[in-house]
């Protein structure tokens, strides 16, 4: 928990090779075989001579990234707890001493991550009561979690990236990222549903790769004037199973009202995959269990920098940055170990509204760390060091090879002075026959010993629901005709998502409610590139009749007896499991179906 007033204070060798053909292709490639665009730094050797007096004073400099201190612990997970840990800040610098950090915070069993907040007004000395501020939308594609905040600011709005999944049954793979934005910090949000804002969420970024991949996800943002920079993990797998990381790359046009629905794929900015073992001593930088990127824009130099941490979760971690002049193609700069606690993972830098970070401003990073030797998973503190950049005229990695801090995570006392954290009720999906005289339900609150306590009903309210399918006066909830509909409760300025369902009579058994009503696409389009290192698979979704949705994996296509046709076999083809093979540039028609009758149709693009 946040203590008010406590002082306080987030290589590649591929294992597979890209055919001899794709580096004829017009995109290039770098030395790792993943392809690059141009205009990317690939392409900075091609620049012609008048294009020198574009480049700032600082372009052929380098950064360099050092704590001063080691900081101090701003979370402590409880004695005895597990699954207690604030990983992932999110920490945005909104006036001289004011500061506004979102974190990842552990749920309560039902779903597996919820986004808190916290704010300071003198620099981290002091800070606000926390509370959940962004939570799953249950029975939805974001139903296991809201997890790897980050955010940013633009025209009255703030925007707040994160990873989510729906497949439980998996343990979270299959990740995409998805967005929310509110008129403050603290909430509420409303999440993107693919159209505008408000009810169930899409994806921003939709994980198409192989059911068995991490997914995408661990989003990082940077503005440069009205264009948003996007960062993201992505964590798959290629045609022949061969596991690749990359820090992906989109970009947006800000000024366009509907801007997530247009992103634009710009490249890979660097490749992390983990580094054969049998090939470490040839290596010239060995990547191991390389975690999730956060990206600032430092202003002075006119360069964008990448933190992440190495070796995450480990004794011998370590902080690990890059640079890039054109924030699309960075370079691995070095390591920092002096002055970071062993066990660190999923940091993240105190940057302005807009990911920049200015010469004059404070500089910290966060992070969260299990100490020597380890703690038990998901129990991890969580802590801030101020940082240093400077401008050299080499890479410096005097760093590198250093030892880190070998100490453990101090753990603290159960607290008595609790407050509500977030707000819930007895069952995020209730399920209810059309005649039904009302729907029961309870409320609580959890504090910030995630104790439950019972809400009283007249104290909460309620919000954003169809009023065609229930009726809710005075904290009783009525039925009027068959559909599901979310519902927003309040409590003590805390909100979340509740799901309704309102059920036909099924007493004459005329359906089940495991029968398929609807069988579909997640995308309206697969973007498919000769050239990818990835594997790219369609897994439909279903709609049960009692509203319950699923993505269906390897295991979920035979059950269904799914099958794939190409209209055009000469651009490509799809195996069993969903996975599309491109042969040729073009675009053409895949028909899915399944044995209980249902199909649809989908696009696939195959490009260059």
């Amino acid at each position: 928990m946040f203590v008010k007033n406590h002082p306080v204070k987030k290589n590649i060798l591929l294992l597979f090779l890209i055919p001899v053909l794709l580096l004829l292709f017009a995109c290039g490639q770098d030395d790792t075989g993943i392809p690059r665009k141009k205009n990317s730094a690939d392409s900075r050797e091609e620049d012609n001579d008048s294009d020198e007096e574009k480049k700032g004073r600082y372009y052929y400099s380098h950064l360099k990234l050092s704590l001063t201190d080691s900081g101090y612990d701003i979370f402590n997970p409880t004695e005895g707890s597990v699954y207690d840990s604030r990983y992932g800040p999110s920490m945005v610098l909104t006036g001289e001493e004011s500061i506004d950090a979102w974190f990842s915070y552990p749920a309560d069993g039902n779903e597996l991550d919820w986004i808190s907040y916290i704010h300071s007004d003198d620099a981290g000395k002091t800070w606000s009561d926390e509370k959940v501020v962004l939570s799953s939308t249950p029975n939805s594609k974001d139903a296991l979690s809201v997890c790897d905040p980050d955010v940013f600011y633009y025209k009255g709005y703030y925007y707040i990236g994160y990873t989510s999944t729906m497949i439980v049954s998996k343990e979270g793979y299959c990740n995409s990222i998805f967005l929310a934005r509110s008129g403050n910090p603290g909430g509420p949000y409303e999440k993107w549903n693919g159209k505008g804002w408000g009810g169930a969420p899409e994806p921003l970024i939709y994980y198409d790769g192989l059911w068995n991949g991490w997914g995408c996800g661990e989003p990082s943002f940077v503005v440069m004037d009205d264009v948003l920079y996007i960062y993201s993990t992505k964590d798959a797998y290629s045609e022949e199973l061969e596991r690749i990381t990359t820090t992906e790359v989109h970009t947006a046009d800000l000024s366009d009202e509907n801007w997530p629905a247009a992103l634009t794929f710009a490249g890979y900015a660097a490749v992390r995959t983990d580094t054969d073992t049998e090939k470490e001593a040839d290596a010239e930088y060995v990547y191991s269990s390389c975690d999730s990127w956060d990206v600032a824009y430092v202003e002075e130099a006119e360069k964008f920098i990448a933190v992440c941490t190495n070796r995450r979760l480990s004794d011998d971690s370590c902080l690990l940055y890059y640079e890039s002049n054109d924030g699309i193609y960075f370079e691995r700069v070095s390591e920092v170990n002096r002055n970071v606690c062993c066990g660190a993972h999923n940091c993240g830098l105190l940057t302005d509204r807009y990911g920049h970070i200015d010469k004059d401003a404070p500089v910290l990073i966060g992070y969260a760390y299990a100490g020597e030797n380890g703690s038990d998973w998901g129990t991890w503190a969580t802590r801030l060091a101020p940082v240093e950049i400077r401008i050299t005229d080499e890479p410096d990695r005097s760093e590198e090879g250093m030892e880190n801090l070998k100490i453990g995570i101090t753990y603290k006392k159960r607290v008595s002075d609790v407050w509500p954290v977030f707000v819930t009720a007895d069952s995020l999906v209730k399920r209810v026959n059309r005649y039904a005289p009302d729907i029961p339900l309870s409320y609580g609150w959890i504090d910030t010993n995630k104790a439950l306590h019972e809400a009283d009903v007249k104290d909460i309210s309620f919000r954003d629901y169809d009023k065609r399918t229930v009726s809710i006066k005075n904290g009783t909830i009525t039925p009027l005709r068959d559909g599901m509909t979310y519902v927003t409760i309040e409590y003590e300025g805390l909100y979340r998502q509740i799901c309704l369902c309102v059920m036909p009579d099924a007493s004459n058994g005329a359906y089940s409610l495991s029968d398929i009503q609807s069988f579909y696409s997640p995308v309206e389009r697969y973007a498919v590139s000769l050239s990818s290192p990835y594997a790219v698979s369609i897994r439909p979704l279903i709609r049960y009749a009692d509203y319950s949705m699923e993505e269906l994996d390897l295991e979920g296509l035979t059950k269904y007896g799914v099958t794939f046709t190409t209209e055009n076999p000469s651009l490509c083809e799809v195996r069993s499991d969903g996975l599309i093979t491109p042969l040729s540039p073009g675009e053409t028609t895949v028909i899915v179906n399944s044995e209980a009758g249902f199909r649809y149709n989908v696009k696939v693009e195959i490009s260059e």
